[in-house]
């Protein structure tokens, strides 16, 4: 059996189709950080990565204890080369939630990148506690 792919043109057609309809969401509910937080998912996917970026602070500042809003933003900052704003958000997720596996784990891996060894172990180890519930 055989799987067939449809042609690019219908893959980005169903791409901006997917984008309209997820901001259409965001119109419907304008104040639900959910939305704006898969729109943002959606937006960074096609590369739109400032777009991406309003998106999930629009999130984390509507539900405060967001973390992953954080997160996946600093992920954003880390793909374009800002290490110090991303470790901004990295701890304000971790302020948030000091228990998010996600948020270590995501951190310790920029500290890595950024050859602080030390500190990457700590937050490596700390996200390992989290994951095996020590």
């Amino acid at each position: 059996m055989s799987i067939k792919g449809g042609s690019s043109q219908s893959v980005i057609m169903q791409s901006l189709d997917i984008i309209s309809n997820a901001r259409k969401a965001i119109e419907v509910e304008p104040d639900n950080p959910d939305a704006h937080f898969q729109y943002a998912r959606l937006l960074e996917h096609e590369g739109r990565l400032e777009d991406a970026g309003t998106e999930y602070l629009k999130a984390g500042e509507m539900k405060t204890d967001f973390a992953d809003a954080y997160v996946c933003y600093a992920n954003l900052l880390c793909r374009i080369g800002r290490y110090n704003d991303a470790e901004t958000h990295y701890k304000k997720a971790i302020c948030i939630a000091p228990r998010s596996y996600f948020a270590r784990f995501s951190y310790a891996v920029m500290l890595e990148v950024m050859k602080r060894f030390e500190e990457a172990e700590d937050e490596y180890i700390a996200a390992a506690s989290i994951s095996t519930g020590i």
